[in-house]
């Protein structure tokens, strides 16, 4: 059989001599004697080329044959470094709501959903991720083009995807230089400049360009009259093919004969093991949208109880794995974007903190840990260096406030305040390790159910000059109002607690308290650890709840809402739980309360954590404030779901701040920034925080602290 070289040298398909080969195999199968005229009009064909698909159907074999090789390198690399690892952490269910998970991954994925709240990061990965995707379809589709038609090409898919595969790398070369413009020319510091990351861009580009270079040769040595509009459908190489037609085309047939393997095949292969089996960044391509399917579909900052607690033996995260599959997982699929640490308050004031540190630490930590784990039995296994104080340090820990903001920027759906929790609870319960402030809490907390010590036949002394309007405990005719400590006890809250009392009564709306019966809801033991003293309350208060047969409560403090709607669920207590800026935006808009007496003020709201970020409640005090007459509402720079921590949160309101700035008065200054009159909040601790941020620094001629319900009081 007699090949023609030159034809097969001019398309660039493969090296001629291999066809002495392969043309046995073969040129008994009859199909594949196909009558010229067909391919007069192929894109890479003319009439001379006869044979030519005896050379392009074994190069699908072998793409074919290297696929699968690759396919089961990955799987197999999966396997033993990633998925037996996970299985070495805690059972964890993360199963259910299919479709619900789908839809916020497709949300992430395709749309880039979370990744546009930063423009130029998420043109960036828009243009990345299409880019690659685009490039990969149209590649894929040009490789098994001809198996749909092989008597009679040229197929126009074929010619839509030389078009997909043109643009998809443009789009891939503009993310990546816009990647590396941002890495290592603005150079933001939440980013590390490492060289294997620039190798990244090199390699990925390389491959790009010469496949650009190689397509472009293709189209010089068919010739550009041809009578396929090459301009159309390859854009960017058709005026690169303008350069070989200038150089003598013998060097570079020698040069290009093997194009698809030397310049195409065998670098991008390297490339994907180098992927697979290294610990290389772009595993996030994979390990990322794993992470978005499992993530929590609870509220967020709920954190999971410890299961019989009165029978285990250990509590909380020693070792690295003592923690959950998933939060293994989450450790993995960080990648290292550094938007948590841009919105820590911990880290941003100094603190030691840094969340994007502490992930990318303890994912070391794992991966170190790892082969030992994997190579010896189960029952071999010896404990391993404990987490706190090797990897994560005390002041690291206990510097968290537990605001959640770090999950509410995160791209991917990393937990970090459960994981955070976890290792407080072995420190408490286990080692007795705790900051000193803390050990009075607790003290408090068991002995007088109240963390200010006060005792708690006191709890109602409050209220005793405004009995009338109350109802008698356990009146089915009202709704609870669940005052908290902090409206028991702290001088500046029991006003806020009266406005909110003046206003029910005002309203004509039957309510009563549990007075001397109501405990602490558990909040500053469960986020400091001692998730045992959490439960004792919680159980405590859940009796007392169903004794009265309690259905619906009125929260003032979005602490207490958050642990009596989200967490006492976890042991049978299911009530409705409703925060009083909830209650009374539904008065207003259904105009059973008007507020006509106009307030002169210029004031600026600030979000507490656990009534925003913890249960999305944004709008409603904001509507209430438009409505008051007079007032004049602005906005802080960090607002709403981005607002700034006061730094009472996670049992920081216990504790000292001995390190960097104190985060009450940065947030206060960010509040006189706006030049408001008031800074307005709903939350006991953030008005305390703030009342004494006001007064630390020296701006109380200026700006002072106000809890909503005393606005909505005057405007009565």
């Amino acid at each position: 059989m007699v090949i023609d070289c030159d034809g097969l040298f001019r398309v660039g398909l493969f090296y001629c001599p291999l066809d002495g080969i392969l043309s046995k195999a073969w040129n008994s199968i009859s199909f594949l004697r196909v009558n010229p005229m067909n391919f007069e009009n192929h894109l890479f064909w003319d009439q001379q080329q006869v044979y030519i698909l005896r050379i392009f159907l074994p190069i699908i074999v072998g793409f074919l044959i290297l696929s699968i090789g690759l396919l089961g390198l990955f799987i197999l690399s999966f396997w033993k470094r990633h998925y037996r690892l996970w299985r070495l952490g805690k059972e964890e269910n993360r199963s259910g709501q299919v479709g619900r998970r789908l839809k916020t991954l497709l949300a992430v994925i395709l749309a880039n959903f979370k990744i546009w709240e930063e423009p130029y990061p998420g043109t960036m990965h828009f243009l990345i991720f299409w880019g690659t995707l685009l490039l990969f379809l149209g590649k894929t589709i040009r490789i098994f083009s001809l198996l749909f038609r092989l008597t009679n090409p040229p197929q126009p898919i074929f010619l839509y995807a030389s078009l997909i595969s043109e643009f998809g790398g443009v789009l891939l070369i503009l993310g990546g230089a816009m990647a590396v413009f941002r890495r290592y020319i603005l150079k933001p510091s939440r980013l590390d400049a490492k060289p294997e990351r620039a190798l990244i861009f090199i390699w990925g580009f390389l491959l790009l360009l010469t496949g650009y270079f190689i397509k472009g040769y293709r189209i010089a040595a068919v010739g550009i009259s041809a009578p396929t509009h090459w301009y159309v459908w390859a854009p960017i190489s058709y005026p690169l093919s303008k350069f070989f037609l200038i150089l003598p085309s013998q060097p570079l047939n020698e040069l290009l004969i093997w194009h698809r393997v030397l310049i195409h095949v065998i670098p991008a292969s390297i490339f994907f093991v180098y992927v697979t089996v290294s610990h290389s960044p772009l595993k996030h391509f994979f390990l990322s949208p794993i992470n978005i399917y499992f993530r929590s579909l609870k509220p967020r900052g709920v954190l999971t109880p410890l299961p019989n607690i009165e029978e285990a033996e250990t509590f909380g995260v020693r070792e690295i794995f003592e923690f959950t599959w998933k939060q293994l997982l989450d450790l993995e699929a960080c990648t290292a974007c550094g938007r948590c640490q841009d919105v820590c308050p911990a880290f941003l004031s100094g603190k030691p903190l840094s969340p994007k540190k502490m992930t990318q630490n303890l994912k070391e930590d794992l991966w170190r840990q790892a082969p030992g784990m994997l190579s010896k039995p189960r029952e071999n296994k010896r404990p391993l260096e404990p987490i706190i104080g090797s990897t994560v340090t005390e002041d690291e820990l206990w510097a968290c406030t537990a605001c959640m903001a770090c999950e509410e920027v995160c791209p991917v759906f990393i937990e970090q305040i459960p994981r955070n929790i976890d290792l407080r609870r072995y420190l408490v319960l286990m080692e007795t390790k705790f900051p000193s402030g803390l050990k009075l809490i607790f003290k408090n907390l068991m002995n007088h159910y109240n963390p200010w010590g006060m005792s708690r036949g006191l709890r109602a002394d409050w209220a005793k000059d405004l009995r009338a309007g109350m109802l008698s405990k356990g009146s089915e005719r009202g709704i609870l109002l669940w005052v908290g400590c902090a409206g028991s006890f702290d001088d500046r809250n029991i006003n806020v607690a009266i406005s909110l009392v003046s206003i029910l009564r005002s309203m004509g709306i039957p309510f009563w308290i549990l007075g001397t019966e109501e405990e602490c809801c558990g909040d500053p033991a469960r986020r400091t650890g001692n998730e045992y003293l959490f439960q004792t309350l919680a159980e405590a208060n859940i009796e007392v709840l169903r004794k009265y047969g309690v259905r619906q409560i009125l929260t003032m403090c979005p602490h207490c809402f958050h642990t009596l709607k989200n967490e006492y669920p976890q042991f049978g207590g299911n009530f409705d739980v409703v925060h009083y800026t909830q209650f009374l935006d539904q008065l207003i808009s259904r105009g059973i309360m008007k507020l006509k007496k106009p307030i002169q003020k210029t004031i600026t709201y600030h979000d507490s954590c656990y009534l925003g970020r913890g249960n999305q409640i944004y709008d409603a005090p904001r509507r209430i404030l438009k409505s008051i007459p007079g007032l004049k509402l602005i906005e802080m720079k960090r607002h709403g779901r981005w607002s700034f921590c006061c730094g009472a949160g996670g049992g920081r309101m216990w504790l000292e701040e001995t390190i960097g700035t104190r985060m009450n008065q940065m947030r206060t200054l960010q509040a006189y920034e706006t030049k408001a009159e008031l800074v307005v909040t709903a939350c006991p601790y953030c008005l305390t925080m703030l009342r004494d941020g006001i007064k630390e620094t020296g701006k109380e001629e200026n700006l002072s602290a106000f809890d909503l319900s005393e606005l909505v009081e005057r405007a009565l």
